[in-house]
Protein backbone atom coordinates (compact mmCIF):
# COMPACT_ATOMS: atom_id res chain seq x y z
CA UNK A 1 0.00 0.00 0.00
CA UNK A 2 1.39 3.46 -1.15
CA UNK A 3 1.89 5.90 1.60
CA UNK A 4 -1.02 8.39 1.63
CA UNK A 5 1.16 11.34 -0.48
CA UNK A 6 2.66 9.08 -2.22
CA UNK A 7 2.30 9.08 -5.96
CA UNK A 8 3.91 6.89 -8.91
CA UNK A 9 4.36 7.23 -12.96
CA UNK A 10 5.19 4.79 -15.20
CA UNK A 11 5.21 4.88 -19.20
CA UNK A 12 5.34 2.21 -21.55
CA UNK A 13 5.65 2.29 -25.67
CA UNK A 14 3.96 -0.87 -26.69
CA UNK A 15 3.30 -2.39 -29.86
CA UNK A 16 1.38 -5.23 -30.35
CA UNK A 17 -0.28 -7.27 -33.31
CA UNK A 18 -0.76 -10.41 -35.37
CA UNK A 19 1.13 -8.62 -37.82
CA UNK A 20 3.84 -8.36 -36.18
CA UNK A 21 7.18 -9.32 -35.92
CA UNK A 22 7.81 -7.98 -32.07
CA UNK A 23 11.87 -10.05 -32.40
CA UNK A 24 12.95 -7.18 -35.02
CA UNK A 25 11.50 -4.26 -33.22
CA UNK A 26 14.74 -3.70 -30.84
CA UNK A 27 16.94 -3.18 -33.64
CA UNK A 28 14.42 -1.28 -35.48
CA UNK A 29 13.75 1.54 -32.48
CA UNK A 30 17.21 1.06 -30.85
CA UNK A 31 15.40 0.24 -27.57
CA UNK A 32 15.81 -3.28 -25.42
CA UNK A 33 11.89 -4.61 -24.43
CA UNK A 34 11.00 -5.17 -21.06
CA UNK A 35 8.65 -7.83 -22.06
CA UNK A 36 8.55 -9.67 -25.72
CA UNK A 37 5.95 -12.01 -26.64
CA UNK A 38 5.33 -14.13 -29.04
CA UNK A 39 1.51 -15.44 -29.66
CA UNK A 40 0.66 -18.76 -28.49
CA UNK A 41 4.00 -18.89 -25.75
CA UNK A 42 2.73 -18.94 -22.81
CA UNK A 43 3.28 -15.34 -20.36
CA UNK A 44 5.85 -16.07 -17.91
CA UNK A 45 5.75 -14.12 -14.66
CA UNK A 46 9.09 -12.77 -12.51
CA UNK A 47 8.44 -14.85 -10.01
CA UNK A 48 8.58 -18.05 -13.13
CA UNK A 49 4.91 -18.93 -13.21
CA UNK A 50 3.35 -19.58 -16.33
CA UNK A 51 0.21 -18.02 -17.45
CA UNK A 52 -2.43 -18.05 -20.51
CA UNK A 53 -0.15 -17.74 -23.47
CA UNK A 54 -0.09 -14.38 -25.27
CA UNK A 55 -2.73 -13.85 -27.49
CA UNK A 56 -1.08 -11.75 -30.33
CA UNK A 57 2.44 -11.14 -30.22
CA UNK A 58 3.77 -7.86 -27.86
CA UNK A 59 6.65 -5.61 -27.39
CA UNK A 60 6.84 -3.58 -24.64
CA UNK A 61 9.55 -0.83 -23.47
CA UNK A 62 8.88 0.79 -20.08
CA UNK A 63 10.65 4.20 -20.05
CA UNK A 64 12.98 3.94 -16.61
CA UNK A 65 13.13 7.39 -14.94
CA UNK A 66 12.37 7.28 -11.34
CA UNK A 67 8.49 6.51 -10.86
CA UNK A 68 8.02 10.04 -8.99
CA UNK A 69 8.63 11.89 -12.43
CA UNK A 70 5.45 12.60 -14.60
CA UNK A 71 4.41 11.81 -17.96
CA UNK A 72 5.47 14.62 -19.60
CA UNK A 73 9.08 14.21 -18.73
CA UNK A 74 9.14 10.56 -19.30
CA UNK A 75 7.32 10.62 -23.08
CA UNK A 76 9.88 13.73 -23.52
CA UNK A 77 12.86 11.53 -22.85
CA UNK A 78 11.78 8.33 -24.71
CA UNK A 79 11.22 10.30 -27.84
CA UNK A 80 14.80 11.61 -27.34
CA UNK A 81 16.31 8.13 -26.97
CA UNK A 82 14.38 6.52 -30.03
CA UNK A 83 15.24 9.97 -31.85
CA UNK A 84 14.82 9.66 -35.40
CA UNK A 85 13.43 6.62 -35.19
CA UNK A 86 10.47 8.19 -34.41
CA UNK A 87 9.61 7.73 -38.33
CA UNK A 88 9.57 4.03 -37.60
CA UNK A 89 6.75 4.23 -35.02
CA UNK A 90 4.78 6.45 -37.76
CA UNK A 91 5.56 3.34 -40.17
CA UNK A 92 4.15 1.26 -37.55
CA UNK A 93 1.20 2.52 -36.00
CA UNK A 94 0.10 3.38 -40.13
CA UNK A 95 0.49 -0.81 -40.55
CA UNK A 96 -2.92 -2.45 -41.17
CA UNK A 97 -2.89 -5.66 -37.55
CA UNK A 98 -0.29 -3.74 -35.43
CA UNK A 99 -1.43 -1.10 -32.93
CA UNK A 100 0.89 1.17 -31.19
CA UNK A 101 0.43 2.84 -28.04
CA UNK A 102 1.91 4.82 -25.12
CA UNK A 103 0.73 3.31 -21.90
CA UNK A 104 0.84 5.59 -19.03
CA UNK A 105 0.16 4.62 -15.68
CA UNK A 106 -0.87 6.52 -12.74
CA UNK A 107 -1.25 5.78 -9.28
CA UNK A 108 -1.43 7.44 -5.45
CA UNK A 109 -2.01 6.56 -2.01
CA UNK A 110 -4.98 9.34 -1.50
CA UNK A 111 -6.61 9.05 -4.59
CA UNK A 112 -5.96 12.86 -5.86
CA UNK A 113 -3.17 13.87 -7.76
CA UNK A 114 -2.62 14.24 -11.84
CA UNK A 115 -0.12 15.59 -14.22
CA UNK A 116 0.56 18.07 -17.37
CA UNK A 117 0.98 17.04 -20.50
CA UNK A 118 2.68 20.39 -22.76
CA UNK A 119 1.58 20.97 -25.92
CA UNK A 120 4.47 20.09 -27.42
CA UNK A 121 4.76 16.49 -25.82
CA UNK A 122 1.05 16.19 -27.10
CA UNK A 123 2.34 17.32 -30.78
CA UNK A 124 5.25 14.42 -30.55
CA UNK A 125 2.56 11.97 -29.75
CA UNK A 126 -0.04 13.23 -32.72
CA UNK A 127 3.02 13.28 -35.14
CA UNK A 128 4.10 10.14 -34.34
CA UNK A 129 0.93 8.31 -34.64
CA UNK A 130 0.63 6.66 -31.28
CA UNK A 131 -2.57 6.39 -28.91
CA UNK A 132 -2.44 7.35 -25.72
CA UNK A 133 -3.66 4.88 -23.00
CA UNK A 134 -4.45 6.11 -19.54
CA UNK A 135 -4.33 3.37 -16.78
CA UNK A 136 -5.65 5.22 -13.51
CA UNK A 137 -4.90 2.91 -9.71
CA UNK A 138 -7.02 4.24 -7.33
CA UNK A 139 -5.72 3.87 -3.41
CA UNK A 140 -5.73 0.55 -1.91
CA UNK A 141 -7.77 -0.10 0.54
CA UNK A 142 -6.34 -1.57 3.65
CA UNK A 143 -9.04 -4.43 4.50
CA UNK A 144 -7.27 -4.78 7.92
CA UNK A 145 -8.71 -1.74 9.36
CA UNK A 146 -11.43 -1.93 11.50
CA UNK A 147 -14.29 1.02 12.02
Amino acid sequence: MLDEDAKWFAVSLRITGDALDPTQLESLLGLKPDILGIMGQPRMGKQGRQYAPYETNLWSYREGLSSEIGFDQRIQSLFERLGHRVSELQRLSATEGVDVELFCGFGSGNGQGGDTLRPETLKLLVDSGLSLTLDLYPPTIDTDDTA
